[in-house]
């Protein structure tokens, strides 16, 4: 079988080389592509086999010898019109379509997750990260009529490494994951921030460092302009974030999915429940995580080590249970390429 994964973002591209060397090891050939990279990113990844823009992917002759497309791009509405470009090529062609694969690289639940489906129709098979998503997917779905076509569901784990790239640190790291939209209230990430900066000035033996999570290119720092910055608070340099995943004692964050990471190996979670549990904040997925905490609850950095780690029951829901990944999606994508045998 041959694989290709197409994806366009920072972390869609660290999942795929991920992905592509687990499904290599189970002795499947697989081709990655997708568009060059030009923002700062947060991870350090290689580039693709094949650099190219995804538009012009669907009529590449390369499609011609590959057995599965798996869709990894940063907004699922893409998914949709590389399947509908796709799909009326290879019919005009007269050819069949290989199978296609997609699925958000980030645990979604509720309105979030049905969403995200509703986009992935076309696809024949997709992939959630934890049972807990497949189970809901099945119960939110199962009225809906033959005709929507609904793809086929399967659970594959998180998308990142199981085992942490490093051990943490002897000297106290907090590690502050900043999103790039969230929170959304007026003035609330420099609030964020200045409590950060609080918090270092406080406790000088702790390093507080501020990562971004998402793609960059401004110039300007992170902090407010008008804030005198404590000594031991630090802005991560790109390509930093798995290495100070690994690195850090804590890792806090408003809702950014690496925060899992941080989770899955044994690192203390701080989720900022400041800003309440809604869609907005993209925090809904983290109810009964068990790492809420309001920033008031937290005197000093020195208290964050009294912090409990996650709830490995929910975490295991989530996808941290999930240790075959790759052996299930080829299982599905052989189960698929049976069915449709003339």
């Amino acid at each position: 079988m041959t694989l290709l994964l197409i994806s366009d973002g920072g972390l869609e591209r660290s999942a795929c080389l991920l992905m592509a060397e687990a499904l290599e090891q189970q002795g499947e050939r697989c081709i990655t592509a997708g568009p060059p990279l030009q923002c700062h990113e947060p991870l350090a990844t290689a580039a693709p086999q094949l650099n190219i823009e995804v538009q012009q992917l669907a009529a590449h002759p390369l499609l011609d010898q590959v057995s599965a497309i798996g869709l990894f791009l940063q907004n699922p509405k893409q998914v949709e019109h590389f399947i509908k470009t796709y799909q009326g090529l290879c019919s005009a062609r007269g050819r069949r379509a290989a199978t296609l694969f997609s699925g958000p690289l980030v645990p979604l639940v509720g309105d979030a997750l049905i969403r995200d489906l509703s986009l992935r129709l076309g696809c024949d098979l997709m992939l959630v990260s934890g049972e807990h998503q497949r189970r809901q997917l099945q119960a939110l779905t199962f009225n809906w009529p033959d005709n929507l076509g609904r793809p086929a569901v399967i659970s594959t784990g998180f998308w990142f490494s199981k085992t942490a790239p490093c051990a943490p640190t002897q000297q106290p790291l907090l590690l502050a994951l900043i999103q790039e939209k969230i929170p959304t209230h007026i003035g609330a990430r420099d609030q964020l921030l200045r409590q950060l900066n609080t918090w270092a000035k406080q406790r000088p033996h702790w390093t507080v460092m501020l990562q971004r999570d998402h793609s960059w290119n401004a110039t300007t720092g992170l902090m407010p302009s008008d804030v005198p910055l404590a000594d031991n608070l630090v802005e991560a340099a790109p390509g930093q974030l798995l290495p100070l995943l690994g690195s850090c004692s804590a890792c806090l964050t408003v809702s950014s999915p690496w925060s899992l990471a941080a989770m899955a190996w044994g690192r203390i979670p701080i989720i900022v429940g400041d800003y309440g549990i809604h869609d907005e904040q993209n925090t809904t997925g983290f109810f009964g995580c068990g790492a809420m905490h309001r920033l008031r609850s937290i005197p000093h950095l020195d208290a964050v080590t009294e912090l409990p780690t996650a709830n490995q029951s929910w975490l295991d829901g989530m996808g941290a249970e999930i240790v075959d990944g790759p052996e299930r999606l080829i299982k599905a994508l052989n189960a698929h390429a049976r069915r449709e045998e003339p």
